[in-house]
């Protein structure tokens, strides 16, 4: 098909409406910039037309062209999307953008509702209350985000930082994000558009990082960017693409040592992994010493030694975590120090390979206990 039929056939599924360049005072401002999104953005990647109009009017919002988010309500509602669901991400915005705009895009909904004959107001989406909306935040707030912003903020009089902090989860995470009607996917998608828009880097880096670990493959994230395209701009879709490279990237995999063959202890982890042992364990040396190498996604059981174990993370990007403490994200150059019967697990990062050389100390007595596998929701 050439670009004009695909935007033919996206504009009238969109808008149902007959579409024709050639009418308006400015015919050829609306041919370019119709073939160019609805012929050739909507074609990028595989996003469903659902999302990209909730990524459209995201952005719409974010920018108040209020004449323009008034039709693209209607072409999100077209695409099969509920009320409730347009609503969502309208509300979705107020965190990010504050409540005055938000509060004059839902103007602009509910007189398209209005007009479509949909019954307002629409039924409380709202899942918390006064007593669990901080924890109810905190659960969806904390496998993605970590206390990366309480961090950031330490050093605050009085402490405020920690009060900062805890508004952000009370707010953002307990009373937006908990509510019914979108999933996390698509929230955590939709404010990559808001961020985009406002060309808000370093927060959009840590939701880049977000979006991996809320299930947003790189595929679904750069598409989303390239779905903003047309209503920011070059420039910053440029700047969004090279954060999401920034962040993304593979990293350096060039290891001093040969990878091995495929780990002959691969029952005890998860994923695909190699082994090269370069000391063996014996009696004249004392000492055993291996390189790993970790596919995406792979990594070890819980598991603990008698005498003890050092990392020395030689390339990629990978996770270590002890029983009751936070996971920590390991990068070449970096040593771990692990004690004695402390239980324990490492491995790579979801988007990218790792390798470290693995050393058992206190030989001859150190022997590995080996228990169950980290699950999916423990690793992130």
């Amino acid at each position: 098909m050439t670009r004009e039929q695909v935007c033919k056939d996206n504009f009238e599924t969109l808008f149902k409406s007959q579409w024709n360049p050639n009418v308006g005072n400015d015919p050829e401002m609306m041919s370019i910039l119709q073939k160019y999104i609805f012929g050739e953005v909507f074609t990028i990647g595989e996003l469903d037309n659902k999302t990209r109009e909730m990524l459209t009017v995201t952005t719409l919002v974010v920018q108040q062209t209020m004449p323009q988010l008034k039709a693209h309500i209607n072409a999100l509602l077209n695409t099969g999307a509920t009320p409730n669901e347009v609503r969502e991400v309208i509300y979705q915005c107020a965190p990010f953008i504050g409540f005055p705009k938000t509060l004059n895009a839902i103007e602009v909904m509910n007189e398209v509702f209005a007009q479509r004959n949909i019954q307002l107001p629409l039924k409380n989406s709202a899942v918390t209350n006064e007593k669990n909306r901080y924890e109810k935040g905190l659960e969806i707030q904390k496998p993605l985000y970590g206390d990366e912003i309480k961090d950031s903020l330490m050093g605050l009089p009085d402490n405020v930082g920690d009060r900062v902090a805890r508004l952000l989860s009370e707010v953002c995470f307990g009373d937006f994000y908990t509510r019914e009607g979108l999933d996390l996917k698509t929230r955590e998608l939709l404010v990559l558009a808001i961020l985009i828009t406002d060309g808000a880097e370093n927060t959009l880096k840590s939701h880049i990082k977000g979006n991996l670990k809320a299930g947003n493959t790189k595929e679904d994230i750069v598409s989303a960017i390239i779905q903003c395209m047309p209503y920011v701009g070059f420039s910053k879709t440029f700047k969004a693409l090279y954060v999401f490279k920034d962040v993304v990237g593979e990293p350096n995999m060039q290891q001093p040592f040969s990878q091995g063959e495929i780990n002959p202890y691969g029952k005890y982890f998860t994923g695909t992994t190699r082994l090269n042992m370069l000391v063996q364990r014996d009696d004249m040396w004392n000492s055993s010493i291996g390189n790993v190498t970790f596919e995406k996604g792979a990594r070890t059981n819980w598991h603990k030694h008698s005498g003890g174990q050092i990392l020395l993370v030689t390339a990629g990007e990978g996770r270590y975590q002890e029983k009751g403490k936070e996971i920590q994200i390991l990068k070449a150059g970096d040593v771990v120090k692990i004690p004695k019967d402390v239980i324990h697990w490492h491995g790579a990062a979801p988007y990218s390979q790792f390798a470290h050389i693995s050393i058992e100390t206190n030989i001859p007595d150190n022997n590995t206990t080996w228990l169950e596998p980290v699950s999916d929701v423990e690793y992130k």
